[in-house]
């Protein structure tokens, strides 16, 4: 029988898509940042709305680019309810970080932070939220991927960080490891050459970018409200 907390955390791993949607509707709900007329309210400064566009810019494109070549060097895309992997990738960005999928889910929300709210101290509170949040579900996943796995993932873990690339798992990444055969046991370069193109898993993930220009087009219908109501 499993455990409470393996029981919470297949419940948190099932709920993930609609927790993140009652956390885009309490961003919804906050009142948004606006452009005033004349686009800068300091023609020496830009203001906090249009920073706020800028930095959420560069965190889709970044967050975009990540996810994009991720989905390179995984499996067919799924949105199941449970876990499934058929083998380890430890490719690509997956030998830089392990969960780099989490870490662009990360930059979208924080790209739509950004964007609806400006530079404020709004962003902090939903920042900790979606940040403890992509958090508690790579932990679900590496308990998953240590079970199913085992030593394979434990070597892995042991010289790929979870979030933040150190210089050891850089060099996994570039192709320039000094140990041969370490390299070969995490990265199996046959792997990685049956994987996608990067115009195949762009359109792969066309869901994902429906949703994400969905969202966004919620939020420029909310700053449009605010503005002219």
């Amino acid at each position: 029988m499993p455990s409470m907390d393996g029981r919470f955390s297949s419940l948190l791993y099932r709920l993930r898509g609609f927790i993140l949607g009652v956390i885009a509707v309490a961003l919804v709900c906050v009142s948004p940042s606006t452009i005033p007329e004349g686009f800068c309210a300091n023609r020496f400064r830009v203001n906090n709305c249009v920073a706020g566009i800028l930095i959420a810019i560069l965190l889709y494109v970044a967050s975009a680019l990540l996810r994009v070549q991720s989905r390179r060097f995984i499996g067919e895309h799924t949105r199941g309810k449970i876990h499934a992997a058929d083998a380890l990738v430890t490719c690509g960005p997956y030998a830089c970080v392990r969960h780099p999928l989490y870490i662009s889910n990360t930059g979208f929300a924080l790209g739509m932070s950004f964007f609806h709210l400006g530079v404020s101290y709004w962003i902090v509170p939903f920042m900790m939220v979606v940040v403890a949040f992509e958090i508690a579900l790579s932990k679900i996943e590496d308990r998953f991927l240590e079970r199913k796995f085992g030593d394979t993932w434990r070597a892995w873990a042991s010289v790929t960080p979870a979030f933040f690339p150190r210089g050891v798992a850089s060099r996994f990444y570039l192709g320039h490891e000094a140990d041969t055969q370490t390299s070969d046991s995490l990265c199996d370069v046959r792997h990685v050459l049956s994987q996608r193109t990067f115009r195949q898993a762009f359109f792969a993930d066309a869901s994902t970018w429906f949703w994400l220009l969905f969202c966004n087009l919620l939020l420029v219908l909310r700053k449009v409200a605010v503005f002219y109501v």
